[in-house]
């Protein structure tokens, strides 16, 4: 019986390494997700800079056609300047020629402001350029470790399901069938170590009578209060892998 009761420790141990694993492969593929949204949301901000820049540079070129449209029509009341023949058509055009030389001076002070935007917004797009090359290759080498995580762990659990079908087939039916059950009942603690006269499952202490039974070992011995297989370390029980 302590060899049945070792092979169910041992078991235990590798089963409760596969969970581990597997809960480790649940995860990977959420965080190889995470880094690629990381590394999509950089690039959507890079390129809503990008467009905004090019925007202000389209925003520039009109700001820069009205000021020749402004220049042109200021040459052409300089010329009708000349050719009035009254006081009154004269104010006129000085008028009109103030109202637009003060027109295109805002324009011209809009697209001075713009200019400086423009000259900050380019350094601004060569410093975000590349902190995005720098996110993206990070992003590629989390993603390319993970990924080699994935297939170690995969390579690991087909050892382990190998090591534990090894297990399975030296145990007795009966009591591999009373494991199994207790495993799925008691999230993955089937057998437990009892210390100090307490069951290390349930921290229920184990009456002295039974816990004389144990240090037998010759028969399977259950905790009356939570079922799992008990055991005591020594006496041809080693709890090591």
């Amino acid at each position: 019986m302590q060899e049945q009761l070792n092979h169910l420790i041992r078991m235990q141990q590798v089963d409760k390494t596969i969970q581990q694993l597997l809960f480790t492969t649940e995860q990977n593929p959420v965080k190889i997700k995470e880094v690629d949204l990381e590394i999509q949301e950089a690039e959507e901000t890079f390129r809503n800079f990008t467009h905004d820049l090019e925007d202000m540079k389209k925003q520039r070129k009109s700001l820069e056609r009205d000021i020749e449209e402004f220049d042109q029509k200021i040459k052409k009341s300089q010329v009708k300047l000349m050719e009035v023949k009254t006081n009154k058509e004269y104010k006129a055009m000085l008028t009109e020629a103030d109202e637009l030389k003060k027109a295109k001076t805002g324009k011209e002070d809009l697209l001075l402001e713009f200019i400086e935007k423009l000259e900050e917004g380019v350094r601004k797009e060569k410093i975000l350029k590349n902190e995005l090359e720098i996110k993206v290759n990070e992003g590629r080498q989390k993603k390319k470790k993970l990924e080699e995580e994935g297939q170690e762990i995969g390579q690991e659990l087909q050892a382990l399901k190998e090591k534990r079908q090894e297990i399975c087939s030296r145990v007795e039916g009966s009591l591999l069938q009373q494991y199994e059950f207790l495993r799925e009942r008691l999230k993955g603690t089937a057998v437990a170590e009892v210390k100090n006269g307490t069951c290390l499952g349930c921290h229920m202490h184990i009456p002295p009578q039974l816990f004389n039974e144990l240090h037998r070992q010759d028969r399977i011995i259950p905790c009356p209060s939570c079922l799992r297989i008990l055991y005591l370390v020594g006496s041809g029980i080693n709890k090591e892998p």
